[in-house]
């Protein structure tokens, strides 16, 4: 099965069950990866998050980048596990975290933006001023 998505158009990858496609993120193969990461992400696939997450440790920047994507198309769904990774020891995927939550526009990530302001990395600074922009809150966290 996982090869068969090298070859899938957008019915097809619609047709693979979703327990294949999260199997699919276990293999070696990027692109095959990348296409479970991107079909999960498109139907919107909500016990997938766990899975996901963990994607956006992935070595492969492709692989995380596109998870992040996934992460933000699925939404709200996706919301808390994408706050507890901003919590994760390695800078890239806490910026990825940032970047899905800050174009969720979901409110409810308003608090974990605002602390992510204060993180070491200014990937995350960034990501975290875009998100509560987005949201219209401006400058109402302004630290003077």
């Amino acid at each position: 099965m996982p090869t068969d998505l090298l070859y899938a158009d957008e019915d097809s990858l619609a047709k693979i069950a979703t327990s294949d496609l999260q199997a699919a993120l276990e293999g070696s193969d990027p692109e095959v990866r990348s296409l479970a990461i991107y079909a999960l992400g498109q139907r919107r696939e909500s016990t997938a998050v766990t899975a996901l997450i963990a994607c956006l440790a992935d070595p492969s920047s492709f692989i995380a980048r596109t998870a992040a994507d996934a992460l933000e198309h699925i939404g709200s769904p996706a919301l808390p596990a994408l706050v507890e990774a901003l919590a994760h020891p390695d800078a890239q995927t806490r910026g990825l975290a940032t970047r899905a939550l800050a174009r969720l526009k979901d409110p409810a990530a308003i608090p974990a933006l605002v602390k992510a302001l204060d993180d070491e990395s200014a990937v995350v600074r960034h990501w975290a001023d875009d998100g509560l922009d987005r949201m219209g809150v401006g400058q109402i966290y302004f630290k003077p």
